[in-house]
């Protein structure tokens, strides 16, 4: 399935927005039957278009206040140590490695400032860093 139809666009954005949907409910939405859909549904999962269903946790209201992005200056041979260590940190959301000054750039959360400064601390022992922490968020999709 390399091509996906506009019914399947629908549905994906359909789960993106309640992936508790009922199959019932998004049937009826899609105007499909409930076997229909189900098979399309295991079509776009086995075609890697849905990698899961998650959900949309307030990081805030368990604890994790202080949100980041820091930029960092990793050299190549030392990025598989790098890698290693930074999946090992729960409360990094994402790690990219990206192109321009910096080598890699981190979305992090964390319950205080002082926890950011140890792991920035932490960080600094693979390359230089540059930290800046959101004041709020206006606008942020799945």
């Amino acid at each position: 399935m390399k091509n996906i139809d506009e019914m399947d666009v629908q549905i994906l954005n359909l789960l993106k927005m309640n992936a508790r949907m009922s199959l019932k409910e998004l049937s009826s939405e899609v105007h499909l039957t409930t076997p229909a859909l189900s098979a399309r549904i295991d079509k776009l999962e086995n075609a890697g278009f849905i990698k899961g269903y998650h959900a949309d946790v307030d990081l805030e209201k368990i604890g994790y206040k202080i949100k980041a992005f820091i930029q960092m200056s990793v050299l190549p041979e030392d990025q598989r140590k790098f890698y290693d260590f930074i999946q090992k940190k729960d409360f990094v959301l994402e790690c990219n490695h990206i192109t321009g000054p910096y080598s890699m750039l981190l979305k992090v959360v964390t319950p205080t400032t002082s926890e950011l400064d140890t792991f920035i601390g932490e960080l600094q022992e693979f390359g230089r860093t540059e930290t800046q922490v959101v004041f709020s968020t206006v606008l942020e999709r799945f």
